[in-house]
């Protein structure tokens, strides 16, 4: 016989955003739960919402995954919206996996391996570690051994310290689709003991079963629901229209479900509408817009004689780097290394270095007569010099004349 505890509270916390969104061939995914209470209370519904991901929380209940390790919780849905979106509140909550009815558990390991917080901002910021309980050793006992479920990181929100949460370990559904569900409750609303230990007579690590609305301590009406699907080896997967890829049973796939543009919104092909008995003629009649003589579209006037928007045309100066053009800065200046013409401009030489004796006054010179010779009026540092043969600046002069002129 197994053994029932008192239930003992134990706080945590979990938000899952984003209303679960599945086909009726993968079963009911709406939760019973309304809006109403805390996460912290053991008596009012729960609002929000849970769906499943992939690892990095990029594919929001992708209906059907390759493999049971592929299935993970995600705390806030995809895309552009707010982490708040249906998310549920915050704080510490159980999860659990079941076949779709909710009469068969299929987690395997104890409930406090599968507890999970959810911060202010919507999203699971935490997956809890547990103790699990295995069978081993002489006499088939059972032994506590430390556990915690895998984690990836949310990619649209991962600046709120988002992650995702792996739901294996679990059993194969007893469900010829390879359908499952996935259950989240409150900490408070759980009805079994967190802190179970199984005692050598028990069957399993769990101190609860399936009791009508009460499956396994997770009650039908303070529990969010997902169902989701494995697919079965050997069984090909549904075409999706519309997903970018031609599948057996598609004509064509060109990435949406809109009709009139080629490929219908049931991925087969679609025949474009004659053209106008006059269009492509040259001449423009009565209902036409345009004619340049030809039934193309792509050239400013389409196959129904209507006018087209062309692209805009490359120009010089606008900022973009277009076809034939080695830089361009936003402007038309030359002299700033890319030219009017949208090439790159050579830098334009140093000036020479001042060098005195080379016959040009620079700065810092008196004088520069052409040379370096002192003794002629101007000395070899530039400096004017006396008729002693003195410079200004206290240079000896190396040949002296009394005929110097001073300048």
């Amino acid at each position: 016989m197994r053994s029932y505890r008192t239930l003992s509270l134990l706080m945590f916390g979990f938000a899952v955003s984003a209303a679960a969104c599945f086909d009726d061939s993968t079963g009911d995914t709406r939760s019973a739960i309304g809006n109403g209470s805390d996460a912290g209370s053991a008596g009012g519904n729960v609002s929000g919402a849970i769906f499943t991901t992939t690892v990095d929380g990029s594919r929001v209940n992708a209906n059907i995954y390759a493999a049971k390790t592929d299935v993970y919780l995600d705390g806030g849905p995809s895309g552009n919206a707010p982490s708040s979106s249906a998310a549920l509140p915050e704080g510490d909550y159980f999860f659990q996996v079941t076949d779709p009815s909710g009469k068969t558990l299929l987690s395997t390991d104890h409930v406090s391996c599968r507890k999970i917080h959810i911060n202010a901002d919507g999203v699971i910021d935490q997956i809890y570690a547990g103790t699990n309980y295995v069978k081993n050793g002489p006499g088939n006992m059972w032994s506590a051994v430390a556990c915690q479920h895998a984690q990836g990181v949310d990619q649209d929100h991962a600046a709120l310290g988002a992650i995702t949460v792996q739901l294996f370990p679990y059993l194969d559904t007893p469900n010829n689709g390879g359908e499952y569900k996935a259950w989240v409750t409150p900490i408070a609303a759980y009805t079994g003991d967190p802190a179970y230990v199984p005692h050598p007579n028990d069957d399993d690590v769990h101190d609860v079963g399936h009791q009508g609305s009460n499956a396994y301590g997770f009650v039908h009406n303070r529990t969010k629901t997902d169902n989701f699907k494995i697919k079965i080896p050997g069984t090909p997967e549904a075409p999706t229209c519309g997903d970018g890829t031609v599948q057996t049973g598609e004509d064509c796939d060109d990435g949406n479900a809109t009709n009139d543009d080629g490929c219908s919104s049931t991925c087969t092909h679609e025949q474009e509408p004659p053209p106008h008995p006059a269009c492509g003629d040259g001449h423009l009649d009565a209902g036409e817009q345009c004619d340049d003589g030809n039934v193309g579209s792509g050239d400013g006037c389409s196959y129904v004689c209507t006018i087209e928007p062309l692209p805009p045309t490359p120009c010089c100066g606008d900022g973009n780097l277009d076809a034939g053009e080695q830089c361009d800065d936003h402007n038309s200046t030359a002299g700033d290394g890319c030219s009017p013409t949208c090439t790159i401009e050579m830098p334009p030489p140093p000036p020479p270095a001042a060098c005195c004796g080379d016959g040009h006054l620079d700065a810092g010179e008196e004088c520069d007569d052409g040379n370096t010779i002192g003794g002629d009026g101007c000395s070899s540092t530039c400096h004017h010099e006396d008729a002693g043969g003195t410079s200004a600046d206290g240079s000896a002069c190396t040949t002296c004349a009394s005929s110097m002129i001073r300048y």
